[in-house]
């Protein structure tokens, strides 16, 4: 192990990549490298001062090594978008007495902007941060330029499938699903295949938010045009009509198509999922709506008394959110982030302590070796897009363009 551990130290002679300075101060000279953990490992890429000091690339730390160096430290702190970050700081500081979390819960757009805004300035506040990569900016544009750094604990990684951590650190999926009213619909969900969003019997009863108002939502249409999507949305309309399908003039592949008709069908267009959700999830109502909107949803079922159920879509329920967490380049207390993502991530000694706030309904944990919440649909048996960041990164503004056109 220690030899393993040792190895990246010489990677200093490895071959120094065109234009490749180290990352600090906000500099964006760098070259891209596509997966730089691997290319550390490969000895492909010369390492910064910061690289190496820090051990971002080691791969078999130890919590009990990790502690050690972090409480010299003495801090860590992190930006995320969950309001739950306040008691996984509590959690981490009972577990790890001598090291102070300071933690903030900020939206993406504006954790993105701020962490952005104090790097290129050379303030390295944030040691971690938590956020979804929903669009694949954060890997194409701060991950490449070895702005943001994957962790990648192999201890934790051999229990996540290599689809989710390639290019990412990831902690728990998302997914934006139709909703049903299960009162309204007592023996099954109305529709299985998503064509049948775009039939007349659902014309204006369909919700979801505008694809233009929100990335999120821009990520998820692009999901339907990218990747083997397409093929798979074609062979759903034939499974479900009998018939090939036909593309309109300007729709490149099924994908397209699909949203040309969810279009066309007039979706009503709601300012947040909340909004969709209970106008879904209501009970006591004759013909309610369907609708798409975030999964987290289903956690507030038994608070507002509502009867929101999701439906397991064919072929496909659309691309997944993937909660990520990411080191910050140049951060002060990289040995306490370690420590603090590996027990976010679940760690390994049986204390899931730092994991369990968002193990909840409508949330997936990622790994094996940990059970969904109670009531949750096994995520293997959920059809699911695979999320290629770079497919998403490329189109997302063409397709953007292409739902704006239909007006």
């Amino acid at each position: 192990m220690l030899q393993h551990k040792r190895v990246l130290a010489g990677l200093m002679a490895a071959a120094m990549m065109a234009s490749m300075t180290a990352c600090g101060g906000g500099d964006t000279s760098v070259e891209l490298i596509d997966n730089p953990n691997q290319a550390a490992a490969d000895g492909t890429m010369e390492l910064t001062e910061w690289e190496q000091s820090s051990g971002i690339f080691n791969t078999d730390d130890t919590d009990e090594e990790l502690y050690e160096l972090a409480k010299q430290e003495g801090k860590v702190t992190i930006y995320s978008i969950s309001s739950r970050i306040s008691k996984v700081a509590d959690a981490f500081m009972k577990k790890y007495p001598e090291i102070e979390v300071e933690s903030f819960d900020i939206s993406n757009n504006e954790l993105l902007e701020k962490v952005s805004r104090e790097y290129d300035a050379g303030q390295h506040v944030a040691d971690v941060i938590h956020l979804k990569d929903e669009d694949g900016t954060l890997y194409n544009e701060y991950v490449k330029a070895r702005k943001f750094y994957n962790y990648k604990p192999a201890d934790i990684l051999s229990h996540i499938d290599e689809t989710y951590s390639e290019v990412q650190t990831p902690m728990y999926i998302e997914l934006i699903q139709l909703f049903y009213n299960a009162e309204a619909y007592p023996d099954s969900a109305p529709i299985s295949n998503i064509w049948e969003v775009t039939l007349p019997e659902w014309k204006g009863r369909v919700m979801m938010q505008n694809p233009l108002d929100n990335l999120s939502w821009g990520s998820w249409i692009t999901g339907f045009c990218v990747g083997d999507t397409p093929d798979m949305l074609a062979e759903a309309y034939k499974e479900l009509t009998g018939e090939e399908l036909e593309l309109s003039e300007g729709c490149e592949n099924a994908g397209y198509e699909f949203l040309k008709r969810l279009h066309d069908n007039e979706p009503i267009f709601a300012s947040s999922s909340d909004e969709i959700a209970e106008s879904i999830g209501t009970k006591g109502q004759d013909n309610p709506p369907i609708g798409f909107c975030s999964s987290g949803k289903l956690r507030k079922n038994v608070d507002n008394d509502w009867c929101l159920a999701p439906i397991n879509l064919y072929p496909t329920t659309g691309i997944p959110a993937i909660n990520t967490l990411y080191v910050v380049g140049e951060c002060e207390h990289p040995n306490a982030a370690k420590l603090l993502i590996r027990f976010m991530m679940g760690g390994v000694d049986g204390d899931t302590s730092g994991y369990d706030e968002f193990n909840t309904l409508g949330g997936w944990p990622v790994r094996d070796d940990i059970e969904p919440a109670e009531g949750s649909t096994p995520f293997d048996e959920l059809n699911v897009s695979a999320f290629d960041p770079t497919a998403i990164y490329e189109n997302i503004n063409p397709v953007r363009d292409f739902w704006t056109m239909m007006g």
